[in-house]
């Protein structure tokens, strides 16, 4: 699962703003089948993704699809990051990971995956230069 840290109040910092990327949608049943809407939803909105670029915990915001000047972006943060909000303060567990649930959740690992190996070949010389900067004194 892929696990956000949104702070709306931290300070702007060019090239560090994937904090600013929503999800196109929200899990609103604690059902398979409100998981399955959730996985529904925020794929047809979803237009980029995060990936680990560079040293870790160091991650980029690349496209999935093409995306319009001043278009919003989106991603998918995953069921379990809604399902765990949906539910705090309940005693309720989360809903069974169905096989068709997880079919979903391989689709987004694809997704960030497909993004990783292609900022890796388009952007090589930058994962270096970040490297360099981390691994100097």
């Amino acid at each position: 699962a892929i696990f956000l840290d949104v702070d709306m109040t931290r300070k702007e910092s060019p090239g560090f703003n994937g904090h600013r990327i929503n999800d196109g949608a929200t899990v609103l049943s604690n059902t398979e089948g409100g998981v399955l809407e959730y996985y529904e939803a925020s794929r047809k909105a979803k237009n980029c993704a995060h990936v680990p670029f560079g040293p870790s915990p160091l991650l980029a915001s690349v496209t999935t699809k093409k995306v319009n000047k001043g278009s919003e972006l989106f991603t998918t943060y995953g069921c379990s990051y809604w399902l765990s909000s949906l539910l705090e303060g309940t005693e309720e567990e989360e809903t069974d990971m169905t096989e068709d649930i997880l079919l979903e959740a391989k689709d987004v690992a694809m997704d960030v995956l497909k993004g990783m190996r292609s900022a890796e070949v388009t952007h090589a010389s930058e994962a270096e230069e970040l490297q360099a900067i981390f691994d100097s004194p």
